[in-house]
């Protein structure tokens, strides 16, 4: 392999050890804003795929890039990358994952709420307005026929 195929494959392992960093870190950040308590908790299991999702989409790269072949220097540009993303990227990165959750999850949920909320209050103003339709007709029930129905027995 030609020196510059090397550099450029440390170059792609180093990058995608800062992409691996910022989804890592996107991950177990912005689980945590979500509002439904029901993912927090299965957090891990998430992590674990997405862990396992970067570790196929890490060969792939390599076949792309070397056909396959795997060296010692490509694990050791992939932590380096990590390292550099948690030492200059985290805080942009971080940054970028809030907006994001404010901007685009948050409205989702809110939405969610207040449509299942509308929901509720439609099925209770419908429950209303059948009961008090039918008032008179309980208390009929309860005041002349079930009184002559006891004591018919």
């Amino acid at each position: 392999m030609m020196m510059s195929a090397q550099l450029i494959s440390i170059l792609v392992m180093f990058i995608s050890g800062v992409a691996v960093g910022a989804i890592i870190d996107c991950i177990r950040i912005n689980v945590n804003r979500i509002p439904l308590k029901n993912i927090r908790r299965i957090t891990w299991i998430l992590e674990w795929i997405v862990w396992l999702i970067l570790g196929v989409t890490t060969f792939y790269l390599l076949f792309l890039v070397k056909g396959g072949q795997w060296r010692v220097v490509d694990p050791l540009a992939q932590i380096a990358g990590i390292a550099t993303y948690e030492l200059l990227f985290q805080k942009i990165i971080r940054f970028v994952g809030r907006v994001c959750i404010n901007l685009f999850v948050k409205p989702v949920f809110f939405i969610g709420h207040v449509v299942i909320k509308l929901v509720k209050n439609i099925i209770k103003l419908i429950i209303g307005i059948i009961l008090f339709i039918c008032r008179p007709f309980i208390k009929f029930f309860k005041k002349y026929l079930l009184k002559n129905f006891k004591t018919q027995q």
